[in-house]
């Protein structure tokens, strides 16, 4: 019995755990272009950190060959940033759940 409920346990975590993965935003055989300019059409809220160090938390307004615009980001509600893709380490969306 106590075997039948791990299993159990365990399978639903891995399928939990298939679910999350499935629902990433994120697709890692395209480019950082590509995944910019999706995350944009899904209106999904992104946080992007730049090589420098410096995070962003905005919308993304515009995609271009080698610039993004940031619309809205936390507390600088009243500008957009013009980043270059280039200088983009790493950008973070929320899973869907």
């Amino acid at each position: 019995m106590r075997n039948l409920r791990f299993v159990l346990i365990t399978s639903l975590l891995i399928s939990f755990a298939s679910a999350a993965w499935a629902a990433s935003p994120f697709n890692a055989s395209a480019s950082l272009r590509d995944n910019l300019t999706a995350l944009m059409n899904a209106k999904k809220p992104v946080a992007v950190v730049l090589k420098n160090g410096e995070t962003y938390r905005a919308a993304i307004g515009a995609v271009g060959d080698h610039f993004v615009v940031l619309t809205k980001p936390q507390s600088k509600e009243y500008f957009d940033v013009l980043v270059a893709i280039d200088e983009i380490a790493a950008v973070e969306a929320r899973v869907e759940q």
